[in-house]
């Protein structure tokens, strides 16, 4: 891909209640880290790690401190996705490249987050840029990561999981017309890894993808699917797919856990955006 990016870095899940959410994870057959918190801010997190990628359950613990527009966006949406990463390998190259090809990044921005051990608190380090809102999604929603201390988030113990998750395999995004991002997308990682389809725009980020489609299709992706009110406020990030070392043990396991996935006759396993915390999630075989 160009400009550096090497593929999805990480997914954000907006939760309530952070502490309900590492234990609905948990059932749902995922390894939370230990909890994060975002140094000077309200917020903080549980993060569930794979080998390249990982998803953030993002809560606020004290409401009266900064929550980067959380606060905002639980209320007018409720829980569920609120963005996506994207990896770089060489953040300064990625920024000076977005700029020269014109696509107006933001200033790279080098920020720390409190990582609390049993040993004791660490500080991972990460670079972020954010990127404009032709990219379909706001600043807030897509924006590329680097790590500079990727040891301390990437623990053995925390890269397995009961369900056997390997990888975020898709991200699902609804927006108005999926169309008019292909020749943004086109710019940003390439010709050969955009691929419009009718009116579903899929973009290839290594394994990963994140697949745009309009309002009008989420019947025809997700039948049976409930639309809520907030789901019709575009862009709006609605479902993860998760790739799975086997996905009849992921069945058992969230059966055992007194969850009630839903087989889809694609292949995948659903788990209801109720018992996900907002989030329509799916597991595939990877």
């Amino acid at each position: 891909m160009l400009h550096n990016i090497t593929g999805i870095d990480h997914a954000l899940i907006g939760v309530e209640d952070l502490e309900d959410a590492r234990s609905i994870y948990e059932k749902l057959g995922f390894t939370p880290t230990p909890r994060g918190s975002h140094i000077g801010w309200g917020t903080a997190n549980y993060c569930i790690m794979f080998e390249e990628n990982y998803i953030e359950l993002l809560g606020i613990v004290d409401p009266s401190l900064e929550t980067n527009g959380l606060d905002s966006a639980l209320a007018e949406r409720g829980e569920g996705l609120l963005g996506v990463a994207l990896a770089s390998d060489d953040p300064e190259a990625t920024h000076q490249s977005l700029v020269d090809d014109g696509l107006e990044p933001s200033a790279l921005l080098a920020l720390k987050r409190k990582l609390e051990l049993p040993e004791g608190d660490v500080l991972p380090e990460f670079k972020l840029i954010r990127l404009t809102s032709s990219a379909g999604l706001t600043a807030k929603n897509l924006f590329i990561c680097h790590h500079m201390t990727p040891e301390l988030v990437r623990q053995p113990d925390w890269l397995e999981h009961p369900n056997g998750a390997k990888y975020i395999n898709s991200i699902v995004v609804v927006v108005e017309d999926p169309a008019v991002l292909a020749s943004y997308y086109q710019r940003l990682c390439g010709s050969i890894n955009v691929t419009l389809t009718d009116n579903t725009l899929t973009v290839h980020f290594g394994r990963g993808s994140l697949i745009f489609v309009n309002d009008r299709d989420i019947d025809l992706l997700f039948p049976g699917l409930t639309i809520s009110d907030e789901m019709l406020a575009l862009p709006h990030l609605i479902a993860m797919t998760i790739a799975v070392e086997n996905l009849e043990q992921t069945e058992k396991l969230l059966k055992e856990n007194g969850g009630a996935p839903q087989k889809i006759a694609n292949g995948t396993l659903r788990v209801d955006p109720a018992d996900a915390c907002g989030l329509l999630l799916e597991f595939t075989t990877g």
